[in-house]
């Protein structure tokens, strides 16, 4: 069978740009020579960090998957697809600062996004080895 691979060269694509985006937001835009000065500094926290910190996990595992076939790629994209939908609701529900002396008690869009971030890229790996095994 025959991959097509438009996909998967989108989704690394896709994460690498907003990765470098959000760096050179970091580093050009929002503080060049220290001002502290920041365009968009009320979403930078709130949504900017999170979304980079979660996209992160996604560039990681975008290599992995040139090297699988079309059926484990579309089980793997919905997997993903709720994932990050989850994600995202829980990131948006969260409080962007902790109020708390116990950060895990009182988690941020900070912490809550590494932690999804964070368990994607094993699962992802994972459902990517244990689908790939059983289709072949």
């Amino acid at each position: 069978m025959k991959k097509t691979y438009w996909w998967r060269i989108v989704f690394c694509c896709f994460s690498g740009v907003i990765v470098i985006l959000g760096l050179l937001y970091d580093s050009l835009i929002c503080f060049p020579g220290g001002r502290g000065e920041c365009i968009f500094s009320q979403f930078r926290l709130s949504i900017i960090y999170p979304v980079i910190l979660l996209v992160r996990s996604l560039l990681l595992v975008s290599p992995f998957l040139f090297f699988v076939r079309d059926e484990v790629f579309k089980k793997w994209l919905w997997f993903a697809l709720v994932w990050f939908g989850t994600a995202i609701f829980f990131i948006a529900i969260t409080p962007e600062y902790h109020a708390g002396i116990f950060e895990m008690m009182n988690p941020t869009k900070e912490t809550v996004s590494m932690f999804f971030g964070i368990l994607f890229v094993p699962i992802s790996l994972g459902k990517l080895a244990w689908d790939s095994r059983r289709t072949a």
